[in-house]
């Protein structure tokens, strides 16, 4: 029965483990509240796996209606459900579109770069996308410290954590580089080819090395200030053919869309700038034309 119960939750991808301690487990009725609460506990690992399968074939079913009906030339990759499915904070539409203008943006020269990496999970369906690219780098901006303070650009427009002030989300969101590097290596995607640039955008983009081109850039900073700095730092660096996205625009932080609007303004023609359809997230796409 152990065993049955380690190779559920591998499926799942949890580990049993055992708990240093001297507390044994008490025969008669306890031994029976125990029995008890072990099938209980294998009984919602099965759920949790039923789930996850479901939410896989949604994901599978998503990514046709886009195939069929918008992106015809979307590109097909063993792993997609899995990529799409484990997502955290970006919808399936958003990594849909996210895959397509990776794909348009790969017709010119350059590297991936990604500005607010998370957990890693966008940061892992980027790099399966790129995988076969043997020449292509791939940039990791971020801190690692969660939310730098938010400026008065920042003013809060949906407060997603609930926490009343912008002014308190700062320090949010924070995960670390080993968890990040952890998705990444659980696709195998080679370390040689990952270039970690941590610490504030305002500092990284401005010391050590940087890539010469980019040909797509994610961009999920949040904030006025950061999203501006990676913005303009992109628009040297990369050619006509690459493709930006960026995150929460109209959503979290008025600034996001502010530090979007005011580039796009300033660029003077240089991007063409698109809304995807209504339903498929918070988000922009910036495509350089000149």
């Amino acid at each position: 029965m152990k065993r049955f119960l380690q190779a559920a939750l591998r499926r799942g991808g949890y580990r049993l483990m055992r708990i240093p301690g001297d507390s044994a487990i008490p025969s008669s009725a306890a031994s029976q509240d125990f029995e008890q609460a072990y099938f209980q506990t294998l009984e919602q690992f099965r759920m949790s796996e039923a789930m996850r399968d479901i939410h896989r074939r949604d994901a599978v079913e998503v990514e046709e209606l886009y195939r069929h009906f918008l992106f015809t030339d979307l590109p097909k990759r063993e792993g997609h459900a899995r990529d799409l499915s484990d997502l955290i904070g970006t919808t399936v539409s958003e990594a849909i579109y996210v895959i397509k203008n990776l794909h348009d943006g790969l017709k010119v020269a350059g590297d991936i770069c990604e500005f607010g990496v998370a957990q890693g999970a966008t940061s892992r369906l980027l790099a399966s996308e790129i995988m076969p690219l043997a020449e292509r780098k791939f940039w990791l901006f971020d801190s690692f410290e969660g939310l730098p303070a938010p400026t008065k650009e920042d003013r809060l427009i949906h407060d997603i954590f609930k926490l009343g002030t912008m002014e308190k989300y700062k320090g949010t969101m924070a995960s670390s580089e080993t968890e990040v590097l952890g998705k990444l290596a659980s696709v195998k995607f080679p370390r040689e080819r990952i270039v970690v640039k941590k610490g504030w955008v305002k500092d990284t983009i401005q010391s050590g090395t940087l890539p010469e081109k980019v040909a797509f850039a994610y961009v999920d900073f949040d904030f006025y200030d950061p999203i501006k700095d990676a913005l303009e730092f992109l628009d040297t660096r990369m050619p006509a053919g690459g493709r930006i996205v960026v995150d929460d625009y109209g959503f979290f932080s008025e600034g996001a869309q502010l530090a979007v609007d005011q580039f796009v303004a300033a660029a003077n023609g240089r991007y063409m700038f698109e809304m995807p359809l209504p339903f498929a997230g918070h988000f922009c796409v910036l495509s350089k034309v000149a």
